[in-house]
């Protein structure tokens, strides 16, 4: 782990394998247990590494990502929301809402049966809404994202925007989508369908699939499968940038664009959750690696 002095601190106690410390100059909770290790950062509650015992790292994090208060990091699992994208109806300047540049306060850590879980939530006075996160670090990852609306009703769109790291994006296939309805946000979100067969990207993708299933990366490449099971979504997004779009992104390396693909679990568009003062959702997913 790239560890420095502890810089944060907490009142609460910390499971056996959990400290505060820095990664890439800011505040982070590092995890080191026989399981596996992870590093997960207070600015935004962004995990950027998960490395399970004997495995190389489920996540993608780009060389040259910024980090820092209210910088989004390219890379790992961003936190996506209270929009997607520009909103529904194209009229945010920010991209993907304020949740990834929050800094969050750490409200639990504890041992559960060999795993490690840690909970994190927003610091920040944000009247439009609150959030919670929950991360479950052992054999497998677990990401649960609960968002709490404020005194305003709210057309909530949320998603885990996760750089799964591949061998190269062009050999890759992508399960458990097949003919499911899609917007092409690279044809000014037409509508289309996908071919009753994995996926395989060619070219610039940004697909928001109307689907909640259960989703497999094969990486022949890389000698694995990566397995994605969402929770309390409607839509899955499948990205990646290409050698077209890549040059106009200053936080990713020209070169490096085969090394990721983004399939995210979402609430989005046509699937936003309508939520009333006070009202809750909860989204998730669980990843497992498999040989």
């Amino acid at each position: 782990m790239n560890s420095a002095t502890t810089a944060a601190t907490s009142s609460l106690p910390l499971p056996d394998g959990v400290t505060l410390g820095q990664v890439h100059g800011v505040d982070a909770i590092l995890v080191d247990t026989p399981a596996g290790t992870a590093e997960l950062l207070l600015d935004g509650a962004h995990l950027i590494s998960w490395v399970p015992a004997g495995e190389a790292d489920l996540l993608w994090l780009s060389p040259d990502s910024g980090f820092g208060a209210g910088t989004p990091v390219r890379g790992g699992i961003p936190l996506v929301g209270p929009w997607f994208g520009p909103g529904r109806n194209g009229d945010h300047e920010v991209k993907h809402g304020w949740l990834r540049t929050l800094r969050w306060d750490l409200a639990g850590a504890e041992s559960k049966g060999g795993d490690v879980a840690i909970t994190l939530r927003t610091s920040e006075d944000v009247q439009e809404m609150s959030a919670l996160a929950e991360f479950r670090f052992g054999a497998e990852l677990s990401v649960d994202l609960t968002l709490t609306a404020g005194p305003a009703a709210l057309e909530l769109e949320a998603a885990l925007h996760t750089y799964l790291a591949v061998g190269d994006v062009r050999e890759i296939a992508i399960q458990g989508l097949e003919g499911a309805d899609y917007l092409d946000n690279t044809q000014g979100l037409v509508a289309d369908v996908l071919e009753a067969e994995p996926m395989r990207l060619t070219a610039s993708t940004d697909r928001i699939v109307d689907s909640s299933a259960e989703v497999t990366v094969l990486d022949e490449k890389a000698g694995r499968r990566l397995v994605s099971t969402p929770r309390g979504t409607s839509r899955t997004v499948v990205w990646n940038p290409w050698d077209t779009l890549v040059t106009g992104m200053a936080d990713i390396p020209d070169a490096a664009w085969p090394e990721f693909v983004c399939v995210e679990p979402a609430v989005a568009k046509d699937g936003f959750v309508a939520l009333q003062p006070g009202e809750s959702h909860r989204l998730g997913i669980t990843y497992r690696i498999e040989r």
